[in-house]
């Protein structure tokens, strides 16, 4: 289970650091595409991605609006490794979609981790849960 929020550092090769917290849930080998908010990555474990796979898989094809949402999240992906000290190689490609550049701020979110550039962190953050949440119908 992923929780909690850290930031961590690119370095010049577009290398950084899987939060410690996170690796051993997260394992050697995961996914990271494009999140579904503008200049956010999602990372999902392997057996995380297949289940989310699986979903898009059920989707009619039909439906233009379906083949774009399967296009945007598999089109973007790409299988990566931890290196021996924990990092990653985030590419160009997609460091430049989410506005990486220096700060990364990773953020457990249950099942996959949100990636995002430190400054745009507030985007993510919501002044009035209390309204998100009757909105929903969820109860706590």
């Amino acid at each position: 289970m992923f929780i909690g929020k850290y930031t961590n550092t690119l370095d010049q090769k577009g290398r950084v650091f899987v939060p410690a917290a996170f690796r051993s849930d997260l394992g050697e080998r995961f996914v990271l595409t494009r999140g579904s908010e503008e200049k956010s990555l999602y990372i999902y474990p392997e057996d995380e991605w297949k289940e989310f796979v699986e979903k898009l898989q059920k989707l009619p094809g039909s439906k233009k609006k379906n083949r774009i949402v399967i296009r945007h999240f598999c089109a973007n992906a790409t299988n990566c490794t931890m290196d021996s000290q924990g990092r990653f190689l985030i590419p160009q490609e997609l460091r430049e979609k989410a506005a990486l550049e220096r700060d990364i701020t990773f953020i457990g979110t249950v099942n996959r981790i949100e990636v995002w550039a430190a400054e745009n962190v507030s985007e993510t953050e919501v002044e009035d849960i209390e309204e998100l949440l009757e909105s929903l119908d969820i109860d706590f």
